[in-house]
This record gives C-alpha cells, sequence and structure tokens, in this order.
C-alpha cells in the first residue's frame, strides 16, 4: 500500500525529530557564572602598543603607561598654556580603550588650584587623550574577542607664570 519511499521517509523523520529535541533545549547559565567568566584575569590581555610586545609580560603595563605618558607631555607642551600661579601638582586622568584602540577621557581629577591657574587643562587633556595613537586592545582571552578598559594614571602639572 504504502510506497517503500514513504516508510523511509517517515522513519527518518521519527529519527530525526526524536533526538532534535535535545538540539532545542536551552541551558541556562547562572549569573555569577557569567560574572566570574566575564571578570578580568591574569590570562587576559591588557590594552599594549606593538612596542611593548617585546619587552617581558609583567613590563608591558609599564610600556604601555610610559609611552601614553610621553605622548601626553608632548601634547599638552604643544599648547601655550600660562599659568597664573605656579604649579607642581598631580593629576589624576581615567582613560578608555575602546575595542578598536581608540582612546578617550573618561575623567580627570584636577584639583581647584590648578583648575583656577589652568581653566583649559581638561579640554586640553582631552584633545590629547583622543589624539593619542591607536593601542592593541584588550582581549578576553577566555573568549578571544576584544573589549573595552580603563585605567586611571596619575599626571604630574608643573608650570610657572610668566
Amino acid at each position: 500500500m504504502w510506497p517503500k519511499n514513504f516508510l523511509l521517509f517517515l522513519i527518518v523523520i521519527l529519527i530525526i525529530s526524536s533526538s532534535s529535541c535535545e538540539l532545542l533545549s536551552s541551558t541556562k547559565v547562572s549569573s555569577s557564572e557569567i560574572k566570574k567568566a566575564s571578570s578580568w584575569s591574569s590570562k587576559d590581555q591588557p590594552p599594549s602598543f606593538p612596542e611593548c610586545d617585546e619587552v617581558e609580560k609583567k613590563e608591558q603595563l609599564k610600556c604601555f603607561q610610559s609611552i601614553i605618558s610621553d605622548q601626553l607631555k608632548l601634547a599638552i607642551s604643544d599648547f601655550d598654556i600660562i599659568a597664573v600661579e605656579p604649579l607642581n601638582q598631580e593629576i589624576i586622568v581615567q582613560i578608555k580603550i575602546d575595542k578598536e584602540g581608540v582612546f578617550s577621557l573618561l575623567d580627570a581629577k584636577i584639583p581647584n588650584t590648578v583648575r583656577d591657574a589652568m581653566p583649559e587643562l581638561e579640554q586640553i587633556l582631552s584633545q590629547a587623550v583622543a589624539n593619542l595613537p591607536l593601542a592593541l586592545p584588550a582581549t578576553k582571552t577566555n573568549v578571544g574577542v576584544y573589549v573595552d578598559s580603563q585605567f586611571t594614571m596619575p599626571v604630574h602639572i608643573s608650570a610657572q607664570p610668566l
């Protein structure tokens, strides 16, 4: 009555449908497991510059920050900043490096004495940070993807009035 091909077709459909239920079931991952997998570990690769790749791993962050510091000093020195009083202070900058290696200034903790003496400093810092060369972005090694990262570093400001 039924053609052989039709019976074979039904058997194949039954086998596929009985085994495909497992493929459609979802696995639940707890939020604590997700948090643990996404938190930073010592195996992850922080942002860097190609020049720092030849340096020992424990020195790479120092190399990276040194290049940023040198570049910021150069960029800031290009501006004709005139202080109204002598300055010798440290400010704290918070910098973001996105997944493409682009820098941006998130925050600058500038004491009022520095802000009063150099009101345009935050704008200059923001522009100087944006002009930093592209970095190699941070990498979450357990999933092999580039991630945004941020860090905080001190910037020493010293200036004399004319």
